[in-house]
């Protein structure tokens, strides 16, 4: 089977399509992801197949018709418009010349992609949604759908709804009032860990060994140096080891940081980094919360805009995480994360329920199956 994923070109996007799209290839199945080149690392050795602009050029565009900054305001009208509008603008003729060529049997769109529903449509193969967080509301996902299904209309092709909703947001997780959808099946979400090998080890403290880790990211999108500086200082007056972990878009830089319990690194895929941890303070993002908490983790959150606030409060909610709303509330947090047990056993009770999610070959075997009939 030819299987066709496709995502926004941002980490926090591709990586949660990771899982199945391995298991696919693994299976003997042919993939590619439908996206800009500029995440072609971070899929690989999975081919790509371009379709619209890369992230940066998307959020100018946008800007440009409406004025709005889409990273900052994520109200319905707006999400409406960046995905279902913008994205979709600058990426559809692609997509659909990528669609013939690749012919793909089955189409994996994540939830604010809609060039691969598309595809789907121009060639009238089923499709499934992949989630990348926890479940939007309903207003949102509507905004989103219907101005797609406009643009789509204008080309004379009806999108089609999913055949099924792939999450790897555990209930746990989910807001208070969520109830999941008839179609929805469970994917086991995994800490990204590169198949085409890192060479980064994990950074020793001599004399220091006996301290616990604790491991500081503001994920892929958030490029703060300022913020991650003030966390680092924050934590001096701890008894801890600090591994900072800079974003894909610092590649090359560093931090004014010193001592002889910090060590400041470039990206790293997280499944090398939360080895040895004991804690993470991190900004909230989709990614790093299923990751620490998959690895029975504890956390502080400072949340910094979009669905993090969010993704905090309900990680707070189990019992997981200090949510802090500055800087130097970071020793503090960190310090109670540390000592208080009950953080801890909070964190390893989720990843429990992470780990009873579908694993991704099940998740294939069920698509694969449901595509055939």
């Amino acid at each position: 089977m030819r299987i066709l994923f496709s995502g926004t070109p941002a980490y926090g996007h591709l990586l949660p399509l990771l899982p199945l799209e391995r298991a696919a290839r693994r299976a003997g199945h042919t993939t590619a992801f439908l996206t800009h080149p500029s995440l072609a690392s971070v899929v690989a050795p999975a081919p790509v197949i371009a379709a619209g602009a890369p992230l940066d050029v998307t959020l100018a565009e946008f800007q440009k018709r409406t004025g709005k900054d889409a990273t900052a305001d994520m109200s319905p009208a707006t999400a409406g418009e960046f995905f279902g509008g913008t994205r979709f603008d600058l990426g559809a003729d692609q997509a659909l010349a990528a669609a013939h060529a690749f012919a793909p049997n089955l189409v994996v769109a994540e939830t604010a992609d809609f060039l691969g529903p598309l595809v789907a449509a121009e060639l009238r193969v089923r499709w499934a949604s992949h989630g990348v967080g926890i479940a939007l509301e309903a207003p949102l996902a509507e905004a989103m759908w219907s101005t797609a299904e406009a643009r789509a209309a204008a080309r004379n092709i009806v999108l089609t709804r999913p055949f099924a909703s792939i999450d790897p947001w555990p209930a746990c997780l989910q807001r208070d009032d969520w109830e999941p959808p008839a179609d929805r099946v469970t994917i086991r979400p995994e800490a990204y860990g590169s198949e085409t090998g890192s060479e980064w080890r994990q950074p020793s403290f001599p004399g220091r060994e006996h301290l616990p880790r604790v491991l500081v990211t503001l994920g892929t999108l958030v490029d703060d140096s300022d913020a991650l500086v003030k966390i680092v200082a924050s934590l001096a007056g701890q008894e801890v080891n600090v591994v900072v972990a800079l974003p894909p878009s610092a590649e090359g830089k560093t931090l004014p940081v010193e001592g002889a319990g910090v060590h400041v690194t470039g990206f790293v895929p997280m499944g090398l980094l939360l080895q040895g941890v004991d804690a993470v303070v991190s900004s909230g993002g989709a990614g790093t919360v299923l990751s620490v908490l998959g690895a029975g983790l504890p956390m502080v959150i400072w949340p910094m805009g979009l669905d993090k606030p969010l993704n905090a409060e309900r990680t707070a909610a189990l019992g997981a995480a200090e949510v802090i709303g500055a800087a130097d509330e970071t020793d503090a947090a960190v310090a109670r994360v540390l000592d208080q047990p009950s953080y801890r056993t909070a964190a390893q009770v989720a990843a429990g329920h992470i780990a009873a999610m579908n694993p991704a070959e099940d998740v294939l075997t069920l698509l694969t199956g449901r595509q055939a009939r």
